[in-house]
């Protein structure tokens, strides 16, 4: 199998690269980028292109809606050689959501673009105590190692829809993955989901918190005539790492000719601030009180220093939280209007903005880092991705990515570590000027302290550290009573 890639760096055109190539002769190509909402931009961009190669590509989308269901978008994109069999320039416009799931042995005359790196990765972590007899009806479970097991669908597991599951209010947080332990189950399936349980008995304990992965090969996209893959870093990103993996043959990959160079960047200075020197931004600082407090202080800063300038902004939003570190930002100042999500990849709506705001973390869980263990992977080749990758890409969502645009470029982010990620990047660009510093007189970022007296939530493996430990203690509390009971029978 050959693998296509350009890892040029960010604003350096790849992705109207990979449009001109597809625009400019008769093809049938899906098109995978990371969100929905890129999509408008996209089509006007081919659109665009083909008029300048005079073409006339058919350009449409596959995406989930309030009427669809993942599972249903997977089954659209697998109909998708048949549904335009007849057509000679077809251009699909889907996402890496849409793209993890689906089965593409149909599209032999079919090429694939993938425009900057999907995780490669479902991982959620669970708490569900009262579920033991739930998961014995619908799952089985075969130990791979250790400390990790494959889960496939039992014949109940197997009658029982991803919709069937939805429609349950006690269980519809496990529709995804119901849906892949099913894509598992398949005849002939590559997929596998692991979960770090050896026995559904193991989820009894309240205070064990287990979790389930499952993870895409790049071997799944064999079919394709040419697969052209986009992202900066490409081949270090842990996503890639993670697919390489699973790989069941030798992958050749051919890297093509960097787009540096290609365009003339003006001069320009980038300045990045930052508000820790040494607490690392986490979901445990933010989570805290004294974190909410610091994040509040962070966002009086912010609206302060950003009042008067067009800017954007992000931070961590979890879904149904009803304080987030986006809340608490707010809280201080900073304007609703200019949040945009973390992940922005692939788009130029806010080349003309100058001022960005990135308040993120993306630490790996003692769960996760477990199955990178097993993977093989270090914890920090999945934090310089997951974290410093997305706040890069935020960061060169601004007008850095604008040829003609001198503007000197301003960028806050939590901590100096994810500074001087930043800073490395930019200095590795011959047309800017990196400046780098802590925000003076900046908010108290609260010391780590540890943690208070609410109940523990630990993995199976700590839980059986912690069991073990409980034995060991018992033990030798009960030979001393032994002891000091001869000793007394004795006198």
């Amino acid at each position: 199998m050959k693998i296509y890639y350009d890892q040029s760096p960010m604003g350096f055109g790849k992705t109207q690269n990979a449009i001109n190539s597809i625009t400019s002769r008769k093809c049938n190509v899906l098109f995978i980028t990371e969100r929905i909402e890129s999509f408008a931009e996209l089509r006007d961009r081919i659109s665009q292109s083909a008029a300048k190669h005079s073409t006339h590509p058919t350009v449409a989308c596959v995406h989930s809606g309030t009427h669809r269901r993942n599972i249903s978008v997977a089954r659209e994109v697998e109909a998708l050689p048949d549904h335009y069999r007849s057509n000679d320039h077809v251009i699909v416009l889907a996402t890496h959501a849409a793209m993890l799931r689906s089965d593409f042995s149909n599209f032999s005359d079919w090429e694939i673009i993938v425009d900057e790196v999907p995780q490669f990765l479902d991982f959620e972590e669970k708490c569900t105590h009262l579920d033991h007899a739930f998961f014995q009806r619908f799952y089985r479970l075969h130990q791979l190692t250790a400390g990790w097991s494959i889960v496939e669908a039992t014949d109940a597991g197997l009658a029982l829809t991803p919709a069937d599951i939805r429609r349950d209010e006690s269980h519809n947080h496990l529709a995804t993955f119901h849906g892949r332990v099913l894509e598992a189950s398949r005849e002939g399936s590559k997929r596998r989901v692991l979960c770090n349980l050896k026995d559904w008995e193991g989820m009894a304990d309240r205070e064990i918190q287990w979790c389930w992965a499952s993870a895409f090969s790049l071997w799944e996209l064999a079919a394709f005539a040419k697969v052209t893959l986009l992202g900066n870093r490409f081949r270090s990103d842990v996503g890639s790492q993670i697919s390489e993996t699973l790989n069941i043959q030798s992958i050749e990959w051919v890297e093509l000719p960097s787009l540096k160079g290609r365009r003339n960047f003006q001069s320009r200075r980038v300045h990045i601030s930052y508000f820790s020197d040494h607490r690392k931004a986490s979901r445990f600082l933010f989570d805290s009180e004294k974190g909410r407090a610091m994040l509040v202080e962070i966002g009086k800063r912010l609206a302060q220093e950003l009042r008067g300038h067009g800017h954007i902004w992000t931070a961590n939003d979890q879904k149904m939280a009803t304080v987030t570190p986006r809340t608490s930002l707010e809280i201080g100042g900073l304007g609703a209007a200019q949040y945009i999500s973390p992940r922005q990849a692939g788009t130029n709506s806010h080349r003309e903005i100058s001022h960005a705001a990135i308040i993120y973390s993306a630490k790996a869980s003692p769960n996760l880092v477990s199955l990178l263990n097993v993977l093989g992977i270090d914890r920090s080749e999945w934090e310089r991705s997951v974290e410093y990758e997305t706040i890069l890409q935020f960061a060169t969502r601004t007008s850095v990515r604008d040829e003609g645009n001198s503007s000197p470029v301003h960028l806050w982010v939590f901590d100096r570590e994810q500074a001087n990620y930043l800073k490395k990047y930019f200095e590795s660009l011959e047309y800017v000027t990196t400046t780098c510093a802590k925000v003076e007189d900046g908010p108290v970022v609260p010391s780590l302290e540890m943690r208070g007296p609410k109940r523990p939530v630990r993995t199976p493996d700590e839980q059986a550290e912690y069991l073990a430990e409980k034995r060991a203690r018992d033990a030798a509390r009960k030979r001393l009573a032994r002891e000091r009971s001869k000793m007394k029978k004795a006198a």
